[in-house]
């Protein structure tokens, strides 16, 4: 209990799971206090950690729960500022969440209700279901009451009767018609509602929607990346994308924008030797590189490092992440997230690549996250170094033989400027010294791990 490396594992452990937060009781009593550690992992991993009054035995765990529950039913309520406080939520996301279908997730957990957007047509746009996995037919439904709605009147007796419906227009930038429902089953909406969702989604348009109805590849990879799943659907159908076939991902990060649309075109004509599929759009300063239908004859790893090696566009590209075996476009969504939140510290762990793995990302990511625990956790993972901390020579060349040389000898000897004897003679001695054989893949990853937490630290 007084431990506080067991402390943060176990907030590290409750985060991994997807826990939002903890309520301690009885601090001061069982607990004796909070670590500073512990809040300063709970920061950095934006995880709530609520403590009740300090030294106090009369606390009862109902009375929290039903405190809780009664501001969460108060917050969903539409108020006077549920336009700001709806707006706020989706601008404090992530800038690649920032979307009109994050919006319209948003509204629809808060409201419990359906929330559809069509084009002028009444075709569909965008659809989220409440609970997510209802049957409720709303094409049917919306399409029974087309005529009265392109009229612009919908009565009360046209409605089905175990659902409430309402609708208003809100406006692309170009001015283009787009239809918004609200479809609540079995309970009627309260007053003004309607008024109120529609103020948040045309904002959320005008802020997140560029060209939100339009038809292209672009649209296609932007409604992946954020989880837009039912314009995904509707744009691959259009575009004549078998989506599910895409299985393969390439992250690629240009230095300079400008020079974003040759690389696109030289990653065309290098892939299309191999792939079938190969759609490649620039999204939030990244290039997305979505690939399917591989010729079997290929390995697909060397497709990725012979492009690294031929293209004449290297000086333009910082980096490429390899992404294979992407089962589904949540897996490609996961990824490209997963990737944007560690592409700023790449270059800090591997000082000599531009082509990553994505089970190297994965590492990153746990790396960034132990150099965030604090001081005893981060001392402990450095700790297998210990032996050879003082010599600077053997830190460089034990980093440079895993992190960026991914464990060749020749490759080390090159970047180091040494003869590959000497890293030889150099990978000997620290294996001896710090009682682990880096040349062995099962006995070298606490040791890989610690090189990257030292690189972030130092560098």
């Amino acid at each position: 209990m007084d431990s506080v490396e067991q402390q943060c594992q176990t907030v590290q452990y409750l985060h991994d799971l997807g826990e939002m937060g903890l309520i301690l009781y009885y601090v001061g009593i069982v607990l004796p206090d909070i670590a500073d550690e512990v809040l300063e992992l709970a920061e950095s991993l934006n995880f709530i950690i609520i403590c009740m009054p300090r030294n106090d035995y009369s606390l009862r765990y109902n009375e929290v729960i039903y405190e809780a529950m009664e501001a969460i039913v108060s917050n969903q309520k539409v108020n006077e500022h549920f336009v700001n406080e709806s707006l706020e939520k989706v601008s404090l996301l992530p800038e690649h969440l920032r979307s009109v279908e994050i919006t319209l997730k948003l509204l629809s957990d808060r409201m419990k209700a359906n929330i559809v957007l069509t084009n002028s047509n009444l075709d569909i746009v965008n659809r989220v279901m409440w609970p997510r996995n209802s049957s409720l037919d709303v094409t049917s439904l919306i399409r029974s009451m087309a005529p009265s709605i392109l009229n612009g009147r919908m009565g009360e007796d046209e409605q089905d009767s175990s659902c409430f419906v309402e609708y208003k227009r809100v406006h692309q930038k170009n001015g283009e018609i787009l239809y918004l429902f609200l479809i609540k089953e079995n309970t009627k909406l309260p007053p003004k509602t309607m008024d109120q969702i529609s103020e948040v989604v045309q904002v959320a348009i005008n802020l997140w929607g560029d060209k939100h109805n339009e038809v292209s590849e672009y649209a296609l990879v932007k409604a992946i990346v954020n989880d837009e799943s039912e314009k995904m659907r509707r744009l691959a159908s259009l575009l004549h994308i078998d989506v599910s076939g895409i299985q393969m991902m390439w992250l690629v990060y240009v230095r300079d924008l400008s020079e974003e649309r040759r690389v696109r075109e030289d990653l065309k004509a290098h892939l299309l030797q191999y792939y079938k599929t190969a759609v490649i759009q620039t999204i939030d300063h990244c290039v997305v590189v979505l690939l399917g239908n591989c010729s079997s004859k290929y390995n697909e790893y060397e497709i990725a490092a012979e492009y690294i090696e031929t293209t004449s566009l290297i000086a333009d590209i910082s980096s490429i992440v390899y992404s294979p075996r992407m089962r589904n476009t949540q897996d490609v969504r996961r990824m490209y997230q997963l990737v944007n939140g560690v592409s700023k510290e790449v270059h800090r762990i591997y000082h000599h690549r531009k082509l990553y793995t994505a089970a190297e990302v994965r590492s990153m990511k746990r790396a960034i996250d132990l150099s965030k625990q604090g001081e005893e956790i981060t001392e402990e993972c450095l700790s297998v170094m210990e032996p050879i901390m003082d010599d600077p020579d053997a830190l460089k060349t034990l980093m440079t033989f895993l992190l960026d040389a991914k464990g060749n000898i020749d490759d080390c000897s090159r970047l180091l400027f040494v003869h590959k004897n000497t890293v030889k003679y150099r990978i000997k001695k620290i294996c001896e010294l710090i009682g682990y054989d880096v040349t062995i893949n099962s006995e070298s990853y606490d040791v890989y791990t610690a090189c990257m937490v030292y690189r972030l630290i130092h560098d």
